[in-house]
């Protein structure tokens, strides 16, 4: 099973909020540029192990939905199904990979859920 790792040492323990919104059912998305290849190449029906950024399975998510959307079209719906708000998405979306990041550009929105499966 793939790992779906949340956080980074020196995260300021963003990682385990992040996993701790998931484990609550708050967040039930994530987001990238469409051009990141990290994960670019999962499946809706494909199961994922959630860990943390010590590679402890926390959970076991299932892949509901991929899409792509453009920046200008994230909604606030889709904002809090990532677990934020439009604003701080947009914020921490404006710049990223060390660039600039254009309005019109392609989001990778990856829908999942948390499964009663234990890792």
């Amino acid at each position: 099973m793939r790992r779906f790792k949340f956080g980074w040492y020196g995260d300021n323990n963003l990682g385990e909020f992040l996993i701790g919104q998931i484990l609550r059912g708050e967040k039930t998305a994530s987001v990238c540029p469409a051009y990141d290849p990290q994960d670019a190449d999962l499946v809706e029906g494909e199961k994922m192990l959630l860990t943390d950024k010590h590679n402890n399975p926390r959970g076991v998510l299932l892949v509901t939905r991929i899409e792509n959307v453009a920046l200008k079209d994230v909604d606030d719906a889709l904002a809090g199904r990532i677990g934020t708000t439009l604003q701080e998405l947009r914020e921490a979306l404006s710049f990223a990979n060390g660039r600039e990041m254009k309005l019109e550009e392609e989001l990778r929105v990856t829908h999942f859920k948390l499964l009663p499966d234990k890792p």
